[in-house]
């Protein structure tokens, strides 16, 4: 499938890729960025709670060892927790609370005349449950005497109820839950923020991976003189003896320009070796018909001196009779003079 694709649809196919990672990634980092929040709330808020509680109880072991009366620990633990803040610009955004298990509001800072009631059938959060049922149960379901119980409470000044993480520890000498909450609703908005950081981010690794690839692209382009797909069709057209493949006008110092000026350099041998091929032909039928007169000669030659030869013996014949009747005649004239 990829062998089909030409080199820019190869480019914008790694561009996608890296698109959809950058999108998963994306994805992934929201993710982690909202659990990373809340879990960064979580501790926040358990690590305020812990310190309340070890206040507490170290006003306990004050009246345990004798140093104040219970009653008197049990006040200045009291106005401990109500004083104390955390969280926030100023760190002193959120309260904490103290209840009896039974439901009785022992101190809370914000509903001071709630001292002394049971709030157990009455205290709902913005979806109707019983916040303190909840806290309660959480906390006897609770092996270790902690526990978080989502609820929904309006912040300070509003009426619509929002994501109020609570988180509660057990004090069993004095049977009191201490704890606090934290508004949760702001983590989508931390995490809007941290998405389009990362988007910003993302981006930003986007174009310079979309800007390196159209250099890349643009780069090859330009060293092959085009589509590497075209100079391999180009290239096989040639290995298969096929000069007049055309290669249009590529650049000067591409591969394809290379290729072309290959092409001519063969067109002009080819060329010159077949008109040294026409000459050597020319030049053959002449031969053979320069040996072919050479030879005719040679048959009038060879008739020429076999007439010869023939008067030769007739002349040979002739001197040989004039030779006999000259010997004759010798003799005769030798018997006319005896």
């Amino acid at each position: 499938m990829l062998a089909k694709l030409r080199f820019t649809q190869k480019i914008g196919l790694l561009i996608g890729i890296a698109l959809g990672g950058l999108l998963l990634m994306v994805g992934l980092s929201i993710v982690q960025t909202q659990q990373r929040i809340e879990a960064g709330r979580q501790d926040m808020l358990k690590s305020a709670v812990e310190s309340m509680h070890a206040i507490v109880a170290g006003f306990h072991a004050k009246a345990v060892a004798g140093e104040m009366t219970m009653e008197e620990a049990e006040k200045a633990a009291k106005e401990a927790v109500r004083v104390s803040r955390f969280g926030g610009a100023d760190g002193r955004a959120e309260y904490f609370y103290i209840w009896s298990m039974d439901g009785v509001s022992v101190m809370h800072p914000v509903r001071p005349e709630w001292a002394g009631q049971n709030k157990t059938e009455t205290l709902k959060d913005g979806k109707g449950r019983y916040t303190l049922k909840n806290i309660v149960a959480a906390l006897r379901a609770s092996p270790d005497g902690r526990a978080f119980v989502d609820t929904d409470f309006p912040r300070p000044g509003s009426d619509v109820p929002v994501p109020k993480l609570q988180y509660v520890m057990e004090f069993k000498p004095w049977n009191w839950l201490v704890g606090s909450g934290l508004y949760m609703d702001d983590v989508n908005a931390l995490v809007r923020s941290a998405l389009v950081e990362t988007l910003l981010l993302g981006l930003a690794v986007l174009t310079a991976i979309g800007a390196a690839g159209v250099v890349i692209a643009r780069s090859v382009h330009r060293q092959l003189g085009g589509d590497p797909a075209a100079a391999m069709q180009a290239m096989e057209e040639v290995s298969r003896g096929n000069l007049a493949v055309d290669l249009g006008q590529p650049p000067a110092g591409s591969l394809m320009a290379g290729l072309k000026a290959m092409v001519g350099s063969l067109r002009t041998l080819v060329s010159q070796v077949r008109a040294s091929t026409d000459s050597i032909s020319t030049a053959s039928t002449e031969i053979a018909t320069g040996n072919q007169d050479l030879s005719s000669r040679t048959e009038q030659a060879a008739s020429s001196l076999q007439q010869t030869a023939s008067s030769m013996e007739q002349l040979t014949g002739t001197v040989k009779q004039s030779a006999d009747a000259a010997r004759q005649a010798n003799q005769l004239a030798s018997s006319a003079s005896s």
